[in-house]
């Protein structure tokens, strides 16, 4: 099962990056800016959680409280896509600048973006294959889990090739901010599906809508004359 999640998630990445990186898909830099992404997961992942612990400290919350109230999971969702944003856009501009700058940084950050993506996806997607081997399984859920982690990869190629397209347009901190705002608008479509708000069907739906609307931004963006490479604050 593991080499089939693995390549349903790299299928997925490939996917965005092929829309956002289309130039430049084979080249070893953009290559290397995934792998920095896939690391920056479990970064991201191990920083989030302590992340969320303190906040619960500090205002007396209890954890599960994060699933289970509406403005305390919307917090939740904002400092974990702060974390997810900031280490993904790092590790792409890292690898952009040891390239001596060579292309474009939204396609660097697009990599970076789905390289972060599919580790994630990477780690539904094998429970979701191994929940389908389960004879209270349903196809409904399982192609459900397979359709919202296309839609998180391609939200997070383009939210990170959003915030790297703002570091060559001296707008750095509005993309970024922009970025973690459409993640954490993402994330809070779970956030709602958790707290029952509306079934499965909906959440895939519009998990889908945002991803895809995202990702054509960014398409559109890619489009553009790019800059010479200028770093702002």
């Amino acid at each position: 099962m593991g080499p089939t999640a693995i390549a349903i998630a790299v299928g997925y990445g490939l996917a965005a990056l092929g829309l956002l990186g289309r130039r430049r898909l084979g080249q070893p830099w953009l290559l290397a800016a995934g792998a920095a992404g896939a690391l920056a997961f479990p970064v991201a992942l191990l920083l989030a959680n302590p992340i969320q612990a303190l906040f619960a400290s500090l205002f007396g919350w209890d954890m599960d409280a994060y699933s289970t109230s509406l403005r305390i999971g919307l917090v939740g969702v904002v400092a974990t896509a702060s974390v997810n944003e900031v280490f993904k856009l790092a590790s792409s501009l890292l690898i952009w600048s040891l390239s001596g700058e060579q292309g474009d940084a939204l396609a660097f950050g697009a990599a970076s973006g789905a390289g972060f993506g599919i580790v994630g996806a990477y780690q539904v997607i094998l429970l979701a294959l191994m929940a389908r081997a389960l004879p209270i399984s349903s196809a409904g859920g399982f192609v459900a889990s397979l359709v919202q982690q296309f839609a998180f990869v391609c939200m997070s190629a383009a939210t990170t090739a959003l915030a790297a397209y703002g570091t060559l347009r001296r707008r750095f901190g509005t993309y970024l901010l922009g970025a973690i705002l459409c993640e954490s608008a993402f994330s809070a479509l779970g956030l709602l599906f958790a707290l029952r708000v509306y079934a499965s069907p909906v959440w895939t739906l519009l998990s889908v809508a945002v991803a895809l609307l995202l990702l054509l931004y960014a398409f559109l963006l890619s489009l553009r004359p790019q800059p010479g490479p200028t770093a702002a604050s």
